[in-house]
């Protein structure tokens, strides 16, 4: 099997005109996948379980600062050398050793170790042209290497971009990505649990998190609060949530199970339908994770804007 637009429109909930006109490149050259044997899949299940009994990392624990400035740091000294687009591809991704990813909510094997990044570039190429080619200032909060505003520049590079992390070396390295390959991208400290409130955003903007909010442990009011005052025309999230699984179901209740004990966000889209409720703001659309790496769904999508 290979990766098509009638599956790509059934995973991201659009139409196949959308994902032909926005994404038809990125999967030209055939992109297989290989639905796992009962063998396969059991073997699966019995290791997905042990390596949730063994797994100690917490979320926001001490130390976790630390290891992101030091992560993103291996990134920029790496990027100052050969300055290739790959080596900002962050670790969690590029380390991973294993021919087994999630697709549609269920197991698949590839033979190509960049299989969840391409799935990545697709979605992300879909959704940036639907919901952000009106918009003229793009701010990502929670940047990391900056890859995503790589490929943004890539789509729109006439648009005004800024990145934003919580730690100096992630910030540092947007700056290198920035100057070298001669962007319109700016970037600046920004911690999402302690928004800065003199830091305002530019008419016409939107916000834009990817796997960003996650690793708030769930203190996202502060934050969603400074994102409002801002009235960005649109806000967009690509974000591991455990809503959005379904836990009468095997697959999906692993997943569930692996965030649940380390303790990702897990109240953002509730926060959201609240803010919905009382007429705060309005969601646009809501999309369950498409794909994932063996372990969980980290992809699921919202888009919603404020109501002025």
């Amino acid at each position: 099997m290979h990766i098509n637009s009638v599956l790509l429109a059934k995973i991201f909930k659009t139409n196949y005109s959308e994902i032909n006109k926005y994404c038809r490149h990125l999967y030209k050259k055939k992109i297989n996948y290989y639905f796992v044997s009962k063998k396969e899949r059991d073997t699966l299940i019995l290791n997905i379980l042990k390596k949730i009994s063994i797994d100690r990392q917490i979320i926001a624990s001490k130390g976790r600062k630390n290891r992101w400035y030091e992560g993103w740091k291996e990134n920029l000294y790496l990027f100052r050398k050969s300055s290739k687009h790959k080596l900002l591809l962050p670790k969690f991704y590029t380390a991973r050793d294993n021919k087994y990813f999630r697709l549609n909510g269920e197991f698949v094997r590839v033979t190509d170790r960049y299989f969840e990044i391409k799935m990545v570039n697709i979605f992300r190429n879909w959704y940036f042209k639907k919901y952000l080619r009106n918009i003229q200032n793009i701010y990502e909060f929670g940047a990391g290497t900056g890859h995503n505003l790589i490929e943004l520049a890539k789509i729109f590079p006439k648009k005004n971009l800024y990145g934003s992390d919580f730690v100096s070396s992630s910030v540092k390295l947007i700056e290198i990505v920035a100057k070298k390959n001669k962007i319109k991208l700016r970037s600046f400290i920004f911690d999402m649990k302690k928004p800065n409130k003199k830091i305002k955003l530019k008419n016409n903007s939107a916000v834009y998190t990817s796997g960003a909010i996650e690793q708030l442990s769930g203190k996202i009011k502060d934050f969603i609060d400074y994102t409002l005052r801002q009235k960005p025309k649109i806000v967009i999230h690509s974000e591991p949530a455990e809503n959005f699984y379904n836990q009468n179901n095997l697959v999906d209740y692993l997943g569930y199970s692996f965030q649940h004990k380390r303790g990702y966000t897990n109240n953002l889209y509730s926060h959201l339908l609240n803010l919905e409720k009382k007429k705060k703001i309005k969601i646009l659309k809501v999309v369950k994770s498409p794909f994932g790496s063996l372990m969980m769904e980290g992809y699921n999508f919202i888009v919603w804007k404020p109501i002025k």
